[in-house]
């Protein structure tokens, strides 16, 4: 008697153990999401940066990237190192243009707009030595970017997150194009 229910509880805990093993894996391979976040910090010419991005899925491969990026770098001006930060908003739509069949990663393309605030050397226009900055010093920014993302997912709603950015800024006074490339993580919320 006692070994027929030791053999039904064992019998009970292997049924157990198949079935979350099936949802496991189900769930392994059917990385499918509405909302994701992610945060990435990585480097810009001559500084680095910070970005905190938002998905949402329009369907199973395309979704719309919003995003915040601050950026810290510097300008150099006769042989003086001048800060130089920027503040930007980014919208754009990505689509997947490279996935594995269990879903495990991700390589997505991707454009939009950026709206943005860029200031230089703290927004005075002296600098060392009595010089004077012949740029704007405080300035809204507005222009393109284009992106490529890659997500290789560690787990169902964790993923690291590989950013690559090429940012151009139609009226920047240091520079109209900014490079942007960052490693992070990102998190299914939905």
């Amino acid at each position: 008697m006692i070994r027929l229910i030791e053999t039904k509880k064992k019998s009970l805990y292997r049924g157990l153990v198949l079935i979350v093993l099936f949802l496991c894996c189900n769930s392994l391979l059917g990385q499918s999401h509405k909302i994701a976040l992610s945060l990435t910090g990585g480097i810009v010419q001559d500084g680095f940066s910070g970005v905190v991005t938002g998905d949402y899925k329009v369907n199973e491969f395309d979704y719309l990237q919003f995003n915040i990026q601050s950026s810290f770098a510097t300008l150099e001006q006769n042989n003086i190192d001048i800060p130089v930060n920027t503040y930007s908003f980014n919208v754009g739509f990505f689509f997947d243009i490279l996935r594995n069949n269990s879903r495990t990663f991700a390589l997505s393309l991707g454009a939009g707009g950026t709206i943005g605030y860029e200031t230089i050397n703290d927004g005075n226009k002296s600098i060392g030595g009595n010089q004077i900055l012949n740029l704007k010093t405080k300035n809204t920014i507005y222009g393109a970017y284009a992106g490529i993302d890659a997500d290789i997912f560690i787990s169902p709603i964790v993923a690291i997150n590989i950013k690559l950015n090429e940012v151009y800024h139609i009226n920047s006074d240091i520079g109209e194009f900014t490079p942007y490339a960052g490693l992070g993580v990102k998190l299914i919320i939905k």
